[in-house]
């Protein structure tokens, strides 16, 4: 079973890797990318590292149109994007934290809107905060 979770942006802002470290180094987590990327254009796939669990996730740089096809619910909240970013990961809490780390930050950075497809369902940063202790917990056992 995957899941995924989109976080719309404007392409113009798509940040690169050394301005996500810092945002996420500013949210306090044990997290890093195991991986040199100029930004996630291009990219397929994406290594990291939380609490020190190593994981992988997919990752997809979309335009708003494409999305829009496959995900009609965006409609509302797309109008000032022009692109998501989609990660696609498997039932790993290591990768489910390291998403909502990453939306975390690009909700700072960039003011992202935040999807989540399975439970068709938008994340406020708030409740991305609130969600991110559940997986590390489960990472413990």
């Amino acid at each position: 079973m995957s899941m995924t979770q989109i976080a719309l942006i404007k392409k113009s802002e798509l940040p690169n890797k050394e301005t996500l470290e810092k945002a996420i180094e500013k949210l306090g987590f044990n997290f890093k990318f195991l991986e040199d990327f100029k930004n996630f254009d291009g990219l397929d796939e994406i290594s990291c590292e939380i609490n020190g669990v190593k994981t992988s996730l997919e990752i997809y740089l979309n335009n708003i149109d494409d999305l829009l096809s496959d995900f009609p619910e965006l409609k509302d909240k797309s109008k000032d994007f022009d692109c998501g970013v989609s990660f696609v990961w498997g039932a790993d809490y290591a990768a489910g934290a390291c998403v909502g780390i990453i939306s975390i930050a690009l909700i700072d950075i960039c003011n992202s809107e935040i999807f989540y497809t399975d439970d068709e369902m938008w994340y406020s940063k708030e409740m991305l905060i609130e969600d991110i202790p559940f997986f590390l917990k489960e990472l413990e056992k």
